[in-house]
């Protein structure tokens, strides 16, 4: 019965949060299809309402970078399940992936640095401050 005001909110934090992350200097790319800078963006626009509340994207550095980022986070979770009213966190490959051959990983984009982002219900502000501390912390080892 709540679904589409929970998809809503989903949504509008997602796209709060792609917005920072596209702006952050700790971040090599964002995956969104509600940014402009989407590949497949006029085609979403086209045929979909909405998109929705994950977002992947491309920390600075490598593996420990993304560990340390993961680490870091007080409001996002770290886990492999995507999709609850929480903000939830992963590493691609080495978690939801984790048994995938690195030539298939390679081929698809799946690298050291992709982190994939379910994001929640929780207020737009609080979730950016914890993404912004945590990268500013992941990047102290560059």
């Amino acid at each position: 019965k709540d679904t589409s005001c929970r998809m809503k909110q989903h949504e509008s934090n997602a796209f709060a949060v792609a917005r920072f992350l596209q702006d952050s200097p700790h971040v090599e790319q964002v995956i969104y299809p509600g940014l402009k800078s989407h590949p497949e963006y006029e085609l979403i626009n086209n045929q979909c309402t909405g998109c929705g509340g994950m977002v992947s994207f491309k920390i600075n550095g490598g593996l420990e970078n993304a560990k340390i980022f993961l680490s870091e986070l007080k409001i996002f979770m770290s886990a492999v399940s995507l999709g609850a009213i929480e903000s939830l966190a992963e590493i691609c490959t080495i978690m939801t992936r984790k048994s995938m051959p690195l030539e298939e990983k390679n081929r698809i984009g799946i690298t050291d640095n992709l982190i994939r982002l379910s994001v929640g219900l929780e207020d737009e502000e609080d979730l950016i401050e914890d993404l912004r501390q945590a990268l500013q912390t992941s990047q102290q080892i560059l």
